[in-house]
């Protein structure tokens, strides 16, 4: 064989190992569920106590891979609601979901859609252009928790009607957890200041909006925040209105959630590089702004998350404190926790 040939030959050879490396380690892949159970799914639709439709989806640990599989779990198994964003969908942190199920938790998750009847744009206006519309879109938004809750607590009720013959009897209505994303963690300290069986709440980069801003709620909370939950001084101070009041809405909620750490069964844990976005499977889903980012880098924030809810979740609801009790207060390369002691930046200029 000629040199040359050679020559070509192994240059193919690297660029289809520096593809393959390339697809590898930047290329968006979603990790599989941390737990030892095989993860069960199934959608339902459930009725209100007006006889309207909730469909919801429930990730449980099953007794199988096969479709249908029974549930896997001691009973009653723990139960975990599910609120997503503003006007989005149950599946928005699937990752998330499948993993809580891996661990042995029952996960119950509904649409927050909110009425268009009662907030335009089906929920998902977040208008910040001025002074006048962050008033207007955090008045729709305390709608939106208010009605987002309820929906919660009808799915409880629907559940402890019997609804699910998979669920029936099966798991424990008396001492229940909800993971809320974005808006949905105020949906879920809502819900828990209505019904005293909503004893933990767990809100991913949640805001605090409507009764939940200024009533604490949940015998136990965890606030996972993003790094755009601490704005700089540079933001709150920006000329552009969107960058300003977008910084200020995070700020307002800064002395809130510093006075909810006060309480014993309450946690906070910043992501340090994480956007509002990447808590959600957003990320793992590809960003023109964030190519270099590596799946390495993705699994650690992955993992960080997972680790956190599990934990939170084993503790209050199973009576397992073994595994948080070994987290709290660790800071590391990707996650940083705040006390009541800490003084956030950008604090100081949030107006009241």
């Amino acid at each position: 064989m000629s040199p040359l040939r050679l020559l070509l030959i192994a240059g193919l050879i690297l660029a289809v190992a520096l593809a393959v490396a390339g697809w590898f380690v930047f290329v968006p892949r979603a990790p599989s569920p941390s737990g030892p159970k095989v993860v069960g799914q199934v959608d339902l639709v459930l009725q209100d106590s007006n006889g309207r439709p909730i469909p919801v989806t429930v990730w449980y640990p099953a007794a199988s891979a096969q479709g249908n599989a029974p549930l896997d779990a001691r009973t009653p198994a723990p139960l975990i609601l599910y609120s997503p964003g503003w006007g989005q969908a149950r599946t928005q942190s699937r990752t998330q979901l499948e993993n809580l199920a891996s661990h042995g938790f029952v996960v119950v998750g509904c649409d927050d859609f909110a009425d268009p009847a009662v907030t335009p744009g089906r929920g998902v206006t977040f208008d910040l252009s001025s002074d006048a519309a962050m008033a207007a879109t955090i008045e729709r938004a305390g709608e939106d928790v208010v009605a987002q809750a309820a929906r919660l607590l009808e799915v409880l009720r629907a559940l402890g009607a019997g609804q699910s013959s998979l669920l029936a009897g099966r798991v424990d209505l008396t001492r229940v957890g909800v993971l809320g994303y974005s808006i949905g963690g105020a949906a879920g300290l809502m819900a828990a200041l209505t019904d005293k069986r909503i004893v933990a709440v767990l809100s991913v980069d949640g805001g605090l909006f409507g009764p939940p801003a200024t009533e604490i709620g949940s015998e136990a909370y965890f606030l996972l925040s993003s790094k755009e939950a601490f704005p700089s001084e540079a933001e709150l101070a920006s000329p552009d209105a969107f960058t300003r009041n977008y910084a200020l809405v995070s700020a307002i909620d800064l002395p809130r959630n510093r006075q909810r750490m006060e309480r014993p069964g309450s946690y906070w844990v910043l992501l340090r590089d994480a956007d509002h976005a990447d808590l959600s499977d957003a990320l793992f889903a590809f960003s023109t702004d964030k190519t270099r980012r590596t799946n390495f880098e993705r699994r650690a924030m992955s993992a960080a998350i997972q680790a956190f809810e599990v934990a939170f979740f084993r503790s209050v609801l199973k009576g397992e404190p073994g595994p948080l009790l070994d987290l709290v207060g660790r800071d590391d390369q990707t996650v940083r926790w705040i006390s009541p002691t800490s003084v956030p930046v950008g604090a100081a200029s949030a107006r009241q």
